[in-house]
């Protein structure tokens, strides 16, 4: 995968250089060379009724088996090179297998880095006990039910070991890792949970400004560490095709490299690491992920492709239909220029628009198509996107003014969303070369100017240019606008019960307004595993000599990501490749968790 190009944080604020600056999150993959014409009806093909049939993501292609030149062996091929992919692979190596990671592109990935985990020694060093149980209940109340609790549990109990792990493994090589403390304060009190449990991975000393941090750093550690340990890479090779044996075991993997077919085989298994398919809009619409259609923007999903997923099913997974539509959206993909929505809504596919606004996650005042204030601004990036869903035309107006860095100071937002630097809290290059604030002077040239240059911000001296300049019914949008500063003023929001730290009133020129949707940053529905992330078939027997992790599984995960468990997603991925290795080194998890290993035939 593709690693992050080091651009200035300008230029990366500014969204001119963002597509492609994100990581690929995927490698190609195929089909099994067993059974090829065998019905695959029961495992998510989609064949019709006799003689016809409706083309599907899904469809096998033919096998390219009888082209294979040369045959190599090991005891693990990991497919895909990004965070879950390069962790399972280190830590295989590690144990002492003999591993082959496998990568499409030209590097690993460098993308996200910060990782949610429950009893870490950090947290415990400093006195933070998070109850276990209530995060587990809360993820299933948020996924509906339609999760596998077994698989959230035993990442509860096991994430905060795997914290233990990499931190002793980035001290090796001269980094070390970081929790977050600073969390968001909620109004009401508690009405949302938000542990201090975000790791991320750091170069000490921390500057007083930007700091490399998360996978920028981590990965390249750890692709050294692996090599150190005897790992091999192959880098700009595609798998193409499984290999069973007559049980349905999976012995190996197919690869195309520089047009040849090389066939690499598994004494223990293959893990597929390939990143989801948020880059396949096809797939998205067959496993009913709608909600790509309402983002304008779809940076660092673009080359996830699904593939992984689609040969395991070849090989006769189960699809975790209970979670499909499932992904992590945030608020912050930009509708600019002449592009009126973006190609969002039911009749386009999104992702038109390669620009970003990052403050977009911001509480600042939103109005719709119809220039009327919706909601409390003040939510989870998922339910903020899920609201301009339901808006006409799908998307929202964000609108502030000259007292931008004194509201998003009093606004105190946290993890990724955050743009004030705060002491207890990372301070970082994130995604690249973005970093919080410190005062109005960096707010104003890393933020607000760029951004109006390039049309991601509209600027006006009063309101009323503003409102022309957005093209919203002139006389609602005024009265929406006056409306809300009068609650300023009261410091109530009568209407929607904002907090009033974060109610300020938009009446102090010049005036900003960025008219925004969702941005997808990747899916999170796969294959039905089990608690050792071996795919299952229809009836739950396993697939044996496959693993499928991070982005790969499914039941984890259901609608929408929980968004205020930061680094959630980035810790399922990792905690699952690693205790996926550990299983197949025949080594026992730090933490059993005896009802997840029951749940599941034997």
């Amino acid at each position: 995968m593709k690693g992050m190009d080091h651009l200035s944080r300008r230029g990366f604020l500014t969204g001119a250089a963002a597509t492609g600056a994100l990581a690929a999150m995927g490698a190609l993959a195929g089909c099994s060379p067993k059974a090829s014409a065998e019905a695959t009806q029961e495992n998510g093909a989609g064949s019709a009724a006799e003689g016809a049939k409706t083309a599907s993501v899904f469809d096998r292609p033919e096998s390219v088996a009888s082209q294979v030149k040369e045959t190599k062996d090991y005891d693990v091929v990991v497919v895909g090179g990004g965070n879950s992919g390069v962790v399972g692979a280190l830590e295989l190596a590690q144990l002492g297998a003999k591993v082959l990671l496998v990568e499409q592109t030209t590097a690993c990935t460098k993308y996200a880095g910060d990782i949610d985990a429950l009893d870490s020694q950090i947290q415990k060093d400093q006195g933070i006990d998070i109850d276990k149980e209530w995060v587990i209940k809360d993820l299933v109340r948020y996924g509906q039910g339609k999760v596998d609790e077994n698989l959230i549990r035993q990442w509860a109990y096991n994430a905060g070991a795997f914290i233990d792990w990499y931190q002793e493994n980035m001290q090796k090589k001269g980094l070390d890792v970081m929790v977050d403390t600073v969390c968001k304060k909620f109004s009401p009190e508690g009405i949302w949970y938000s542990p201090a449990s975000v790791h991320t991975a750091y170069q000490p000393p921390l500057k007083e400004t930007a700091n490399s941090m998360g996978s920028e750093i981590a990965i390249p550690a750890m692709l050294e560490l692996y090599e150190e340990a005897g790992g091999e890479v192959m880098y700009k090779t595609t798998a193409v095709e499984l290999v069973q044996d007559e049980s349905g075991k999976v012995t190996g993997v197919i690869v195309e490299q520089e047009g040849a077919y090389l066939q690499l085989n598994t004494s223990k298994a293959v893990m597929l690491a390939t990143g989801g398919f948020g880059g396949n809009k096809d797939m998205m619409d067959e496993m009913g992920v709608l909600s790509h259609k309402f983002c304008s923007c779809h940076i660092g999903a673009e080359n996830s492709h699904g593939d992984g997923i689609r040969m395991a099913v070849w090989a006769g997974a189960d699809r975790d239909y209970a979670c499909e539509g499932t992904c992590n959206i945030f608020d912050r993909g930009c509708i600019t220029g002449d592009d009126e929505n973006g190609d969002i809504g039911l009749d386009g596919q999104g992702g038109a628009n390669p620009k970003l606004w990052w403050p977009g996650s911001q509480p600042f005042l939103r109005l719709n198509a119809l220039g009327k204030r919706y909601c409390n601004e003040d939510g989870p990036y998922d339910i903020a996107f899920n609201q301009a869903c339901m808006q006409p035309g799908h998307y929202w107006w964000q609108v502030f003014d000259a007292s931008s860095w004194e509201d998003v100071v009093s606004f105190g937002t946290t993890i990724c969303s955050r743009v004030v630097a705060e002491e207890g809290a990372k301070n970082c290059l994130l995604l690249g070369q973005y970093y919080p604030c410190t005062n109005a002077e960096e707010w104003q040239s890393v933020f607000i100017d760029p951004n109006v240059e390039n049309g991601v911000l509209i600027k006006a001296d009063t309101i009323e240019e503003l409102v022309d300049q957005m093209g919203l019914p002139k006389e609602a949008a005024l009265a929406s606008i006056k409306r809300y500063n009068e609650l300023a003023d009261k410091g109530v929001d009568e209407d929607f019960h904002k907090a009033p730290f974060r109610l300020t009133a938009v009446d102090e020129g010049p005036f900003y307004a960025c008219k925004l949707a969702g941005w997808l940053l990747s899916t999170m529905s796969g294959v039905r595993v089990d608690y050792t992330y071996t795919p299952l078939t229809p009836e739950g027997d396993r697939i044996e000599g496959l693993k499928c992790v991070g982005l790969d599984h499914g039941g984890f995960f259901n609608g929408m990501y929980a968004q205020y468990y930061g680094g959630l997603n980035m810790s399922h991925n990792v905690v699952s490749s690693w205790l996926a290795a550990m299983d197949l080194m025949g080594k026992e998890y730090p933490v059993p968790v005896l009802s997840a290993a029951n749940a599941y035939k034997a």
